[in-house]
């Protein structure tokens, strides 16, 4: 499959504070900024019993051919999620969730902040109530969430779990 530049479709930056570090989700979307809006905030809010305390920091957004994003007005900025503040040994800890388009086309939302790797690193749907739940609002009829090909995806009835090796580098002394 050929790869596809990045600015092939609209993309949004959900930034957020979790363990005392900044992270950035990406999405792919048509839709308007409060619409993406409310789709990460039923995302976060699902997970909210798997997280530590996160806060939304700011959303950007690049039209559709541009690598130039903006700050937008979203309505989820200064939302809390989870709770417990968490140690430097958790900052790496992430739940993942993958989709596939009928092209073929992967897709990924990761969000770091969790507080718990599961039992095998991965939740099946039914094991866990918040991934369950958090699987729901990625499969959502109101998420229009894109791949890079710009075909809605289809969501794995799982999400993994773990220590990413990134931020593990990061927070050593």
């Amino acid at each position: 499959m050929a790869p596809l530049p990045p600015e092939s479709t609209p993309r949004y930056k959900i930034f957020y504070t979790s363990v005392g570090q900044q992270h950035t989700m990406q999405v792919r979307s048509h839709d308007s900024p409060l619409a993406v809006g409310l789709n990460v905030d039923d995302l976060f809010t699902a997970l909210s019993g798997k997280l530590f305390a996160t806060i939304i920091d700011e959303v950007q957004f690049a039209v559709d051919g541009s690598n130039v994003f903006n700050t937008v007005v979203s309505g989820i900025e200064g939302n809390t999620y989870g709770s417990g503040a968490g140690i430097e040994t958790n900052v790496p800890m992430f739940i993942n969730f993958i989709g596939r388009s009928s092209d073929g086309r992967r897709v990924r939302v990761s969000v770091f902040g969790a507080n718990s790797p599961g039992v095998d690193f991965r939740f099946v749907a039914g094991e866990d109530a918040d991934v369950t739940a958090a699987i729901a609002a990625l499969n959502a009829p109101a998420n229009h969430w894109v791949t890079i090909g710009d075909l809605e995806p289809f969501w794995k009835s799982y999400a993994n779990a773990g220590w990413n090796a990134y931020w593990q580098r990061a927070t050593r002394p």
